[in-house]
């Protein structure tokens, strides 16, 4: 999932603004059910990457199957 939402960023930075608008406004919708469904990682030491820099949130959050 969190590959996914990766890509999903890219595309939408890499759009013009007012290209974007529809698929922010989509984003912004699939972010929220995201968030709904799954729960903040409680362990620390995988919220940052190698270089001690936080991931995205969507990186830090748990839902089933484990650590994606």
């Amino acid at each position: 999932m969190a590959v996914v939402r990766d890509g999903l960023q890219a595309v939408v930075c890499g759009v013009p603004p007012r290209t974007g608008i529809e698929l922010r406004r989509l984003l912004a919708r699939l972010d929220a059910e995201f968030r709904r469904r799954t729960l903040p990682d409680p362990d620390p030491n995988r919220v940052t990457d190698w270089r001690g820099m936080p991931y995205p949130w969507w990186h830090r959050r748990l839902y089933e199957g484990g650590w994606q």
